[in-house]
């Protein structure tokens, strides 16, 4: 008999949540009585894949594939008896998703990525308790309470496992929505909305859907790519000039982008010494910039609009670079001529070197770097209704914080609290309270760099409503493809109609 995965009448819904099930091939009447019950989770619950190997004789084909479905199961469940224990192959993956399981279960992925195994006696097995000491204490494991015997009513019994594992299931999809964000105050709404970075109970995403959010901060792009993929970060940023690196990085996980959370009103600028009094004047100058990041998006940008070939500048790209030294690096060596960076570093920068002016900046090319907010096609089919009141709770939050100035002051200690508060309770006092000003001031100079997107400026980016036919994200992206990434223009998979779920933000409605 094929290795096949138990599917419903909804094979088109998508699917996250991965149940195995392992058993002997002597077992298959216990399979097959339990089977009828988890027919019935896998359509009240769309988002299952039930997957059995129904035949280890096989051989290495199963073995192979047996493993993978062990090491991508959120839920295992293990059929046990004599000839469970007996059979060298189901023996084998038994003990290697144990120990797979116990190295898991130490470690910082488990606490943010529950996994459940599920043992079931299906018989008498005299030791059952010690056959797996090696590997784990089996006894441990979350439902050894779902026991079979002779005497039960297997009906009673497999409909106790079912509902065992829909509460497992209904715990898998009540997990924080997580979303990973740069330190940028672009993304100061999704903070107010949720009143800091860790898990609240008081949005109305929690109140209509039992979801919390969670924020985690990260501007390095290739590890933000990294969580996306391994399901760390559920939503991702990226600015629209990265885009295409993004996607191309993340493709196999269908990405989609979703909302613009902000635009680029002044942080990001070239910095040059005194003498180079204008853009034109960069020629044959020497310019650092961090490489692959809107820095030198920009500088390319702002190069061309001057007349200027990137081949007239000598241009260095810092790989690697640490943003703070990159900076103390220009303050001090002044063979560097100019510098492309963004706030706070441009701040230090002007506050420390007297012979250094901003040659131009992203508020002089107005709607040209943008952040947005990606998520997997996956996990927005999954997630539409919840992903939508989240952004409605967003952008209600941009309202408030455009038309009120004392709730900026506010919003800006929201976010510095969620900065700080995690700091090991070690650091002193005097360092603390050096690390919140040296924030506050620059979250509140970042203040007037930065445009918050509302709803409207959300239609105008997607080009919906009044703005249909006319996407503004859609024309800066195909510009700055061709531009920074000439390889990937014809790409199919790359091309703005297949990177973009603009229904959510049609679908939000605000009052």
């Amino acid at each position: 008999m094929p290795v096949q995965p138990l599917e419903n009448q909804h094979t088109t819904a998508p699917k996250n949540i991965n149940i195995a099930v392992l058993y002997a091939q002597a077992d298959e009447e216990y399979w097959q009585g339990l089977k009828k019950h988890f027919t019935g989770l896998a359509n009240i619950h769309k988002n299952i894949r039930i997957w059995a190997a129904s035949d280890v004789e096989l051989g290495g084909e199963v073995k192979r594939e047996t493993k993978e479905e062990l090491k991508k199961a959120d839920i295992t469940l293990m059929l046990i008896s004599p000839d469970f224990i007996n059979d060298k192959i189901i023996d084998g993956e038994a003990r290697f998703l144990l120990e797979t399981y116990a190295r898991f279960s130490r470690s910082d992925e488990y606490r943010q990525n529950e996994r459940f195994i599920v043992p079931v006696l299906l018989n008498h097995l005299y030791g059952w308790e010690d056959i797996y000491d090696e590997q784990y204490e089996i006894e441990d494991l979350r439902v050894f309470d779902k026991i079979l015997s002779s005497s039960d009513n297997l009906d009673e019994a497999y409909a106790r496992i079912a509902k065992s594992l829909e509460e497992y299931i209904e715990r898998i999809n009540a997990k924080a929505v997580k979303i990973t964000i740069p330190t940028w105050i672009g993304f100061i709404s999704g903070i107010m909305y949720n009143d800091g970075f860790v898990r609240n109970k008081k949005t109305s995403l929690y109140q209509k859907y039992k979801r919390e959010l969670s924020f985690s901060l990260n501007d390095n792009l290739d590890q933000v790519c990294d969580a996306f993929k391994a399901g760390e970060a559920n939503l991702i940023w990226s600015t629209i000039d990265r885009l295409p690196y993004v996607v191309d990085k993340v493709r196999d996980w269908h990405p989609r982008v979703i909302y613009q959370a902000s635009w680029s009103n002044g942080a990001d600028a070239i910095l040059a010494r005194r003498p180079i009094k204008s853009v034109r004047d960069l020629k044959g100058k020497k310019v650092h910039f961090p490489l692959d990041s809107p820095s030198q998006t920009f500088l390319h940008y702002v190069l061309r609009e001057q007349k200027l070939s990137l081949q007239d500048v000598t241009l260095v790209p810092q790989r690697h670079t640490n943003l703070d030294q990159l900076s103390k690096a220009f303050i001090a060596d002044k063979s560097i001529d100019a510098l492309v960076l963004w706030s706070p570093f441009v701040e230090a920068c002007l506050s420390e070197a007297e012979d250094v002016h901003v040659l131009a900046h992203s508020g002089q090319y107005p709607n040209l770097i943008a952040d947005v907010l990606i998520s997997s096609e996956e996990y927005i089919g999954l997630n539409r209704e919840e992903l939508q009141e989240m952004l409605k709770g967003w952008l209600l939050e941009v309202k408030e914080f455009i038309g009120a100035p004392e709730y900026q002051q506010s919003a800006v200690q929201v976010l510095i609290d969620a900065i700080i508060r995690p700091l090991p309770a070690i650091i002193p006092s005097t360092i603390r309270t050096s690390l919140v000003e040296a924030l506050t001031n620059y979250f509140e100079s970042s203040l007037g760099k930065v445009h918050l997107c509302t709803q409207e400026d959300n239609l105008h980016f997607f080009g919906l409503g009044p703005h249909r036919g006319d996407a503004l994200g859609e024309q800066l992206y195909d510009k700055f493809l061709a531009l920074e990434y000439p390889h990937l223009m014809n790409d199919p998979g790359l091309q703005w109609g297949s990177i973009v779920d603009a229904s959510l933000i049609e679908g939000v409605f605000l009052r």
